[in-house]
């Protein structure tokens, strides 16, 4: 990872970080119900590989505020990063915004279950459906603006 790289990395930690923790938006982004505003930032994952580290970082740090903390810290970051990485794989198609739903969905309902003893198959439809809104909507959008503008944001794969 070049200098650039890192530099947009930490910049995408920051903003997810920020966007997850800011009082008002943390309101919304634990538990079996959440609309995870940042997570639409994971539209540039499918272009941009800093992206997919970073976003996994910012996690981490947007966890912090997590009920669950430690097991959300380390588990929600795994799951970011299996999510964006999917998401590079498959490229800025729209099909790639399903990935964080399904492996969110499952995932977080796993932890939720565990830690919390929140009946599974609930949360997973509950997280999944906060998850494929914030996706369907906010992070739509950044796509076709990364799709259409992607030059702007220094991103290291053509968008298609």
């Amino acid at each position: 990872m070049n200098t650039r790289q890192l530099v947009r990395a930490a910049l995408y930690a920051a903003l997810y970080a920020v966007l997850t923790l800011t009082p008002g938006l943390n309101a919304i982004a634990y538990g079996p119900v959440q609309f995870r505003v940042a997570d639409a930032l994971l539209a540039f994952a499918c272009v941009d590989p800093a992206a997919v580290v970073g976003l996994s970082v910012g996690t981490a740090l947007g966890n912090l505020g997590s009920p669950m903390f430690l097991v959300d810290v380390v588990f929600g970051a795994l799951l970011t990063l299996v999510a964006a990485s999917l998401m590079y794989r498959i490229g800025p198609r729209f099909i790639a915004l399903v990935a964080p739903v399904v492996v969110n969905g499952l995932g977080v309902a796993a932890m939720l279950a565990l830690v919390l003893h929140l009946p599974f198959w609930a949360s997973a439809v509950w997280v999944s459906a906060g998850e494929a809104a914030v996706m369907a909507t906010l992070g739509a959008a950044l796509l076709v603006l990364v799709r259409r503008r992607g030059d702007l944001f220094g991103t290291t794969r053509p968008a298609a």
